[in-house]
């Protein structure tokens, strides 16, 4: 039976539980009734982990994905495989968002028995992941403009989409307009691929819920509004699936948790001589003996030396936003015992998420701070979906803007992602258990 996967970041019980009746697409509730099951995120509940996980049956230990970011300073031999056509002395040291399917280090599931799958906006699917590919590659200019481009396989696909469809709006995919026009467009190439291209296994990603759960806050009706809109753009794409037989399986990535709170490890190790910066107000990797790779909820801390590790340790350990800390061998109670991860692995605080910034003083800020610069930051920086018009930069020394994150392990199970469409016997199941069902 031919089988649509559809991932919808955010998507939790407690965000579901609260969604009513009048609100909620028949083929949703049809799909309900099926069963729906809780999965025990894998850590760090990010989108590039998750995805690998999903797409692989491992966890980050195997598959090498231990972020949405990847720390070419510490493993060079990662360079080969960043796309360095933009930024190549940023993006040679770390590195977020690479797309390359060769930095996956374990077959895809689909690569056992054979099926013809397609991947829509999945991350690390450049070059041989899947039969069928769409996934954005825009275009950075000298003089810092972003030109909207999507890399497709078949090469023509994308062609095809943007005929069919217009160009893909990828000021609605991320920044301050991030938004439902994004995903509608998404959705709709995805019915498109379905009944054109026909594979037997097809994944897409919706990212709306991940922009209103991060400005707004789980506990925020509005959230609720906004996977109602989700579902509903969703639907046709749904209704060919059934009409032709097929079935839908909607999964969700991770769930967030409330945040009032934030820590820039960074900063701490800067101010224990750790982290050292170079004349012009970036980090020098080279001379640092510890920097932290910072990604919602999760920082890795890659050290230079067990003294270092030990210092980096001392410096962060009194944080209160901290809510775990592992080392060397403890990394694997987190499935992170690899090489690629931190010498420390940090985990926050649900209700916390760590900065990626190393200064204290905004006027020393590099340039890139300012803007929507995905590939500069070595961080993620979820301040930029918030615009000053004033100013005509992002808000990012607003952090407080932020209320919802995700990357740790939540407290209560209503905050993990679930799984709608099947039924697991337990009820509950890991996420590297998804890949079997799927």
């Amino acid at each position: 039976m031919r089988t649509c996967v559809i991932l919808l970041p955010g998507l939790s019980s407690r965000l579901l539980d609260r969604l009513t009746s009048e609100a909620t697409p028949v083929w949703f509730t049809n799909l309900l009734v099926k069963g729906r099951a809780a999965i025990r995120p894998v850590l760090p509940a990010v989108t590039m982990t998750v995805q690998a996980t999903y797409t692989t049956g491992v966890g980050p230990a195997q598959h090498g994905i231990v972020a949405n970011g990847l720390a070419g300073f510490r493993n060079p031999e990662l360079r080969q495989h960043f796309d360095m056509s933009s930024y190549p002395e940023y993006r040679g040291n770390v590195s977020f968002w690479e797309q390359s399917n060769a930095l996956v280090k374990f077959p895809r599931i689909w690569k056992k028995d054979g099926r013809r799958t397609a991947m829509l906006f999945v991350q690390s699917s450049m070059v041989g992941a899947a039969d069928v590919v769409v996934t954005p590659k825009p275009t950075h200019t000298p003089d810092g403009k972003t030109i909207s481009m999507c890399w497709s396989d078949p090469a023509d696909l994308y062609e095809r989409l943007r005929g069919q469809l217009g160009e893909f709006p990828l000021h609605h995919y991320w920044g301050p307009m991030a938004g439902l026009k994004s995903s509608e467009w998404i959705a709709a190439a995805s019915r498109f691929v379905w009944d054109e291209l026909r594979c037997e296994l097809q994944w897409t990603y919706i990212p709306q819920l991940d922009y209103d759960l991060q400005r707004l806050g789980p506990e925020d009706p509005r959230c609720v509004a906004s996977l109602s809109q989700v579902l509903g753009l969703l639907t046709p794409l749904v209704e060919k699936v059934h009409a032709d037989g097929g079935r839908v399986l909607v999964i969700g990535e991770y769930g967030m948790t409330p945040v009032h709170r934030s820590a820039a490890p960074n900063v701490h190790l800067r101010k224990a001589g750790l982290l050292v910066t170079a004349s012009i107000g970036e980090v020098d990797y080279g001379a640092s003996r510890a920097f932290a790779m910072c990604d919602h909820q999760v920082a890795h801390i890659y050290c230079r030396d067990a003294a270092a590790a030990d210092a980096a340790q001392q410096a962060l350990a009194n944080l209160p936003e901290v809510g775990r800390t592992l080392r060397g061998r403890d990394r694997a109670q987190a499935g992170l015992d690899t090489d690629r991860a931190g010498d420390l692995v940090l985990f926050s605080q649900c209700d916390a998420w760590f900065e990626y910034r190393w200064w204290d003083d905004w006027s020393q800020a590099p340039s890139f701070a300012w803007n929507v610069d995905i590939h500069r930051k070595p961080g993620y920086d979820p301040t930029e979906m918030f615009f000053d018009p004033t100013t005509r930069r992002i808000r990012a020394d607003q952090p407080q803007l932020i209320r919802g994150s995700h990357g740790a392990l939540p407290e209560n199970e209503a905050d993990w992602p679930i799984l709608i469409g099947a039924v697991p016997a337990a009820g509950k199941i890991d996420a590297a258990q998804v890949a079997s069902l799927v």
